[in-house]
Parts: C-alpha cells; structure tokens; sequence
C-alpha cells in the first residue's frame, strides 16, 4: 500500500490547465480568508467560473474544506467554504 501525504498549501498545485489554475485560485483565497468562510458567489465574483466542482475537485484530492453557515453581504443566511 502506498502512503498518501494530505496536501496542505495551494504551494503543492502546479497549475498546467485553466482548471489546475482555477483550483489554484480558490485553495488560495480560501487560505486567505479572513472572515471565515468563503461563498459560491464570493468565488463567483473573484473570477472562479464552476466554484462549487472546484470546492469538491478540492475536497477530492484530500484537503479538508467544511462548509459552514454564515450571512452574505445582504444579510440573507447562506453557506460558505472554510479550510
């Protein structure tokens, strides 16, 4: 059996494609967050095209990403993407 390390930065991505460049984008502003939790639309508006499959390509390739509730900027209850 092979050992698997768990990836931990998005300093382990080398982005090749436009997804790898797209996954790239959101691992790192989800470890940029400082509110806490990042939104689909937050994603959306900073250019990240399908951001609910990267969160899952993400989730898929071993980082631990939880989705958490929080309030938008409208303060309507939504759901949001934390590390």
């Amino acid at each position: 059996m092979a050992d698997s390390a768990t990836p931990t930065s998005s300093d382990q991505l080398r982005p090749h494609s436009e997804g790898d460049r797209e996954l790239a984008r959101v691992l790192a502003l989800l470890e940029d967050d400082q509110a806490g939790s990042v939104t689909l639309a937050a994603l959306r508006e900073r250019g990240v095209r399908a951001p609910a499959q990267a969160v899952y390509t993400l989730q898929l390739a071993g980082y631990a990403i939880d989705r958490v509730s929080c309030t938008d900027s409208g303060g309507r209850s939504t759901f949001g993407y934390r590390l």
